[in-house]
């Protein structure tokens, strides 16, 4: 496992950081603005240590594994690779929608709204893809033929609802709502996922920048598809976690739209490398503290 990061700053940074050399220790600054590298680096680390005198800027991390990794994994966070765009009418019609709908929790940090509808007036999808729901929620639209495999393999934890027009409010005949509401508990607030403080309730949390992490017992009772028990705080709705199996199927299948990113068991030994991974970086971080880090996902 690595950590990717995607550091960006102001054209005057960058010229001071081209005079002193030290664009070369992260392969060179790409269009004046933006460098990508990776940790574990020790050319990253010297490249900070300079830049640190230099000026301030973000970093944005996010979290790469290799194959083998993620096939060692019992559960796995869904990562969307496909999105279905909503129009100004489908937003609006589902944002009032959802709004309306009870809060699930009373903590401001850990509650959310699980959107139980949704409303496109227009879906084009290959027969083997899934894909999200714009680029503001965690709802995932499904063809019938997706449905029939997910049906056949009685995973559990899932149910197939239909999506409406928000003109004319008649369903769809060929694709689905992929819903659940099978709640695992909190996940653990681990080193990388630092609280948001807003203000704005709707704002608050803990951007999880890493993975997601559970103890074990919060892992006992998860079915084969499973919400998270909090929202992503970019989001304001919780996400999903799936048994491997739901992976398995998924490549035997060889469908597309979700990429899958292994969540991690407190006191395994991914943990452990994981919790070192980015103590190591906070480490360097803490000695170049103008800079800044926050989340991005790919």
């Amino acid at each position: 496992m690595k950590i990717s990061l995607r550091g960006s700053g102001s054209r005057t940074l960058v010229r001071k950081l081209e005079k002193s050399g030290a664009t070369d220790l992260v392969g060179g600054i790409h269009n004046d603005l933006f460098f990508d590298s990776f940790w574990p680096n020790r050319h990253l680390d010297d490249f900070l240590r300079v830049a640190a005198k230099l000026g301030s800027f973000d970093l944005n991390p996010w979290m790469e594994f290799s194959r083998a990794e993620i096939e060692q994994a019992n559960f796995l966070r869904l990562r969307p690779r496909k999105v279905v765009e909503d129009s100004a009418a489908d937003f609006e019609r589902m944002r009032s929608d959802t709004d309306d709908l009870p809060w699930i929790g009373n903590d401001p940090k850990h509650r959310f709204r699980l959107p139980n509808r949704l409303f496109l007036s227009k879906i084009r999808l290959k027969p083997n893809q899934v894909a999200v729901v714009g680029q503001w929620t965690a709802e995932y639209v499904v063809p019938r033929g997706v449905r029939t495999l997910f049906e056949n393999a009685r995973f559990s934890g899932i149910e197939f609802r239909p999506i409406f027009h928000p003109r004319t409010d008649a369903p769809f005949d060929e694709y689905f709502h992929l819903y659940s509401n099978h709640m695992l508990g909190f996940r653990e607030i681990d080193i990388a996922s630092p609280e948001i403080l807003s203000p704005l309730p709707d704002e608050q949390g803990y951007d999880p920048m890493g993975c997601f992490c559970y103890t074990n017992p919060a892992l006992e009772d998860a079915l084969d598809f499973n919400r998270t028990g909090e929202p992503d705080v970019g989001f304001q709705f919780p996400e999903w976690v799936v048994r491997s199996s739901v992976r398995a199927m998924f490549q035997e299948h060889k469908l597309k739209g979700w990429a899958f990113e292994p969540v991690l068991e407190l006191g395994s030994k991914s943990y452990e490398e994981y919790n070192e991974l980015w103590s190591s970086l906070y480490r360097v971080l803490a000695e170049c503290m103008k800079h800044t880090v926050r989340g991005r996902y790919p």
